[in-house]
């Protein structure tokens, strides 16, 4: 898991990191200082980073200013609307209550093997329907022998009574 990051280290691992570049290169790419960028990536506070640098810094990165200005982990999709990610109301609730730890899932869906963690639940659960649908297949298998054998019952008796009077009438016995 990764540790929340200060406005000076978003800016640093941005630079550094992500875009690989001097404080020439970045100053020379965004027309803003050298001096004031190596200001904002210092230890100084974050007052002193003006609404212009953020804005210039934020679209040269491609990122948000929220991001920034450390208000959300997002890089990338600050404003995505929960309709875009397919979530359930249920998933949304258990999302939104905080009741456990979103870096942690985040860390999961990030990580190379969630692909193949999420077919495992998958194949699991498929697996669990599957033993149901057995389970309804061999109810209805034993109500359908349940059937045929009546209705075998009900054609020998069928038989049986058209054979005898078949053969009372070939005697003669007079049948009600």
């Amino acid at each position: 898991m990764q540790p929340k990051l200060t406005v000076q280290e978003r800016l640093k691992d941005l630079r550094v990191v992500d875009f690989d570049l001097t404080l020439e290169e970045l100053a020379e790419r965004t027309g803003l200082s050298r001096s004031a960028l190596g200001k904002y990536e210092s230890d100084e506070t974050a007052k002193d980073i003006s609404p212009f640098a953020i804005l210039t810094l934020a679209k040269f990165y491609g990122v948000s200013t929220d991001y920034l200005l450390g208000l959300t982990e997002n890089k990338n999709h600050p404003n995505t609307e929960l309709n875009a990610l397919h979530l359930s109301d249920d998933a949304i609730t258990v999302l939104t209550t905080g009741s456990f730890n979103h870096r942690l899932l985040s860390e999961m869906i990030c990580h190379k093997d969630f692909q193949r963690m999420m077919l495992d639940a998958e194949i699991y659960v498929d697996r669990i329907a599957d033993m149901r649908i057995t389970n309804m297949n061999a109810a209805l298998e034993a109500v359908r022998q349940s059937v045929i054998k009546k209705k075998e019952m009900t054609r020998r008796i069928c038989i049986c009574v058209l054979w005898n009077w078949h053969r009372c009438r070939k005697m003669s016995i007079s049948v009600m």
